[in-house]
């Protein structure tokens, strides 16, 4: 199922505000936008920063000037330096707490049989417990795995990875999540992945169907260092699109990390991803022989 025309994803973030936004910034308060859609946040960002230009600001920064810089290059910070009469620091750290009130457009990688159960009950932050007996269930399922099942318990302790428990992630380019970590939506768990190893890869390829969850984040829901983080590459993107007259966004690879589920009013779509890149096979496509799963079939 390919993603729904972003003309329709961005009408859908334009609709009117939800209560969940709580920041007080006029231009940003519940502003629903997609990174690679810039004509959702190119114009606020353009207006939430006319006021923080110096007199001849519009003149250092030469719309329409290119400038030979690579599109993640930091430098662009400070070419948007020179045209404020505020500090950079500052810049960011007020474009920081406006964010807070709006809305972004995320991705979620998984891999689902019936991507219908997030609509119902959203996306639960990884439980240690409840992963530990869907791996089981996994291994008592499946003959070919049974071989695994008297060194699971060792397996499990040797797989020394706690930065997941109680946290769940999301990214704000699924172009990044098909390219660069797309083991999520083919392999599913990435803790599982890790405890079974290579010996698993055909079985976890044969349940269910490469899902990306499009989510409508808050971004009050995430961290302010995260969102920091974020209005810098925001800064940088838009100075470098004022600059350099272009029809393409930068590549993000940028991923938040929450500390809450996400409930299912959050949860606004769902794509699968017809061909991904393995990074666990040298990077060749993985096709995936199934494009519907039973959240998109019709309903008897």
């Amino acid at each position: 199922m390919p993603l729904p025309p972003i003309e329709t994803r961005i009408q859908t973030l334009l609709a009117p505000a939800s209560a969940l936004a709580k920041g007080d910034d006029i231009i940003w308060k519940g502003h629903g936008f997609i990174w690679k859609a810039p004509e959702t946040w190119m114009p606020q960002m353009t207006a939430w920063l006319e006021p923080r230009f110096r007199s001849a600001g519009w003149k250092k920064l030469s719309p329409g000037k290119f400038r030979d810089i690579t599109c993640d290059d930091t430098e662009w910070l400070e070419v948007l330096q020179d045209c404020l009469k505020v500090d950079l620091d500052t810049c960011i750290d007020d474009l920081t707490a406006a964010l807070a009130g709006a809305r972004l457009w995320t991705y979620h990688g998984c891999r689902t049989e019936d991507a219908g159960l997030y609509f119902r009950d959203g996306l639960q932050r990884h439980d240690r417990q409840t992963m530990t007996r869907r791996l089981y269930d996994l291994v008592d399922g499946h003959e070919t795995l049974a071989w695994l099942k008297p060194s699971l318990e060792q397996k499990i302790a040797r797989t020394d990875n706690t930065i997941d428990l109680g946290r769940l992630y999301v990214v704000v380019d699924d172009d990044f999540m098909i390219e660069t970590a797309g083991h999520y939506l083919i392999y599913g768990s990435e803790w599982i992945l890790a405890v079974l190893g290579q010996a698993a890869h055909q079985v976890l390829k044969s349940i269910g169907v490469p899902t990306l969850l499009e989510i409508d984040l808050p971004l009050d829901a995430v961290a302010s260092g995260d969102r920091r983080e974020f209005a810098a590459d925001l800064l940088m993107e838009w100075t470098r699109r004022a600059c350099n007259v272009t029809d393409w966004h930068t590549p993000l690879n940028f991923t938040f990390c929450l500390e809450q589920d996400i409930p299912p009013a959050w949860i606004v779509g769902h794509s699968h991803p017809a061909r991904i890149e393995d990074q666990f096979d040298d990077f060749r496509a993985y096709v995936s022989p199934r494009s519907t799963c039973r959240h998109c079939e019709p309903q008897s």
